[in-house]
């Protein structure tokens, strides 16, 4: 899969975070590597953790209920909510919807 290591670790090293949003599920799913390789290159630049944005743990729904898996824009900013320059990035998002990563699963 090609990827532009470059230009993403100049992005965290500038603004020290990272969101990593994809389609498919967050456990096994490409977001996982990205997200080591970001930690591997940038760890002294990260001032949070970088967090993922994935499809639900389950198996792929079929296409009329493919809307309700795929990850949409709420979900993507209250991940992004969490990491505006919050003093403590462990407290409740900001808004419901990514109560599954409150629990501490990045």
């Amino acid at each position: 899969m090609p990827f532009d290591d470059e230009t993403v670790c100049a992005s965290v090293r500038r603004t020290g975070r990272a969101v990593v949003v994809h389609e498919s599920t967050g456990f096994g799913g490409p977001g996982g590597e990205i997200a080591a390789r970001i930690t591997e290159r940038c760890f002294h630049y990260l001032e949070a953790p970088v967090l993922r944005v994935a499809g639900f743990d389950l198996p792929y729904p079929p296409p009329m209920l493919e809307r309700h898996h795929l990850p949409g824009v709420e979900r993507v900013l209250d991940v992004v909510a969490r990491l505006q320059w919050e003093a403590d990035w462990t407290s409740e998002p900001v808004r419901g919807g990514a109560e599954r990563l409150a629990g501490g699963a990045h």
